[in-house]
């Protein structure tokens, strides 16, 4: 009974000291602590009905219509560019680069070295040793 008594004792004490250790280390929290607190609680996130509307989107879209001779000028502009030309490859040329390009794979394939099934059967039977029983 005496036991008992002085072992709930020690637990409570340590109980005791361990709650001011926490409440010492909830008042040194850095200050993104609290923001996070909030934050995982959902009290940081606005309702949907509180969004604000972007009421500019509309405006902002017309800009990207533009005029006939726009138009023209972006499109005469693009086709001035030398990447925009066609290509002079056929589609036959491409056919042939790409057996040629297979074919070079091919050439550097080796064959695997692996291990055969008796390179295998003789390095079980080196390695394989009676354990050791009680």
């Amino acid at each position: 009974m005496r036991l008992t008594a002085v072992l709930l004792c020690a637990i409570l004490t340590g109980c005791a000291g361990s709650m001011s250790k926490i409440s010492d280390i909830r008042e040194s929290a850095p200050e993104w602590y609290e923001a996070r607190k909030e934050e995982l609680r959902g009290n940081a996130y606005p309702k949907l009905s509180q969004v604000p509307t972007n009421t500019t989107y509309r405006s902002r879209q017309t800009g990207l219509v533009k005029s006939a001779e726009e138009q023209a000028a972006i499109r005469k502009a693009f086709y001035a560019d030398p990447r925009s030309e066609l290509t002079y490859l056929t589609p036959d040329m491409i056919l042939e680069w790409g057996a040629d390009m297979r074919e070079r794979v091919a050439a550097m394939d080796t064959p695997t070295d692996f291990l055969t099934e008796n390179d295998i059967a003789m390095l079980k039977a080196r390695f394989e040793r009676p354990r050791a029983r009680r």
